[in-house]
């Protein structure tokens, strides 16, 4: 068990209930989270605050995807472009990835140090970019490294466009279902 932990705790609810709502508890008191863990989230746990307590508490570091309304998310998007410091995607030649140091400021829930990095994807279908922006508590990680690891997050949107597209046999999709 040198490379991952175990899931120790599990909280069960009624769908309508946000997942941070949910996981607050056990994300504040999980004795598996130590110094040193990084822990891969989606967006259904986009909490700022809880992010600060891990980080400043219990040294536990996150990467996670922001939303795309999110203030952090525009002004990432809009430094990355004004700086025009494009990479290679380490493993999809038709992206490209940026660094944009010290998007805290603009997300008022987190508290700590914040790097974004600004993913470009094309999409056919818009025939234009459509960005993606990870942050991370870990100052010091590299362009491939967020990318590889945040890569190993288990498959939640592919699952998602699997459900909507009909290929779970769902005649309805809502969050109630």
């Amino acid at each position: 068990m040198d490379h991952a932990g175990l899931l120790t705790h599990v909280a069960l609810s009624a769908i309508q209930v946000h997942d941070v709502a949910l996981c607050r508890p056990l994300l504040e008191q999980a004795v598996v989270l130590r110094a040193g863990d990084l822990l891969l989230e989606d967006r259904g746990l986009l909490d700022g605050a809880i992010f600060s307590a891990w980080k400043r508490q219990r040294r536990v570091e996150v990467i996670m995807p922001l939303n795309a309304n999110m203030l952090a998310t525009k002004e990432a998007i809009q430094w990355a472009a004004m700086a025009d410091q494009w990479q290679a995607h380490p493993s999809r030649a038709d992206q490209t990835i940026a660094l944009v140091r010290g998007v805290e400021h603009r997300w008022a829930e987190c508290d700590v140090p914040l790097n974004a990095w600004v993913i470009r994807c094309w999409k056919k279908k818009k025939k234009g970019t459509d960005p993606l922006v990870l942050v991370t508590t870990d100052l010091s990680l590299s362009a491939s490294w967020i990318v590889r690891h945040y890569a190993e997050r288990p498959e939640i949107e592919p699952d998602y466009e699997q459900m909507k597209s009909g290929g779970w046999q769902l005649q309805k999709l809502s969050a109630t279902r």
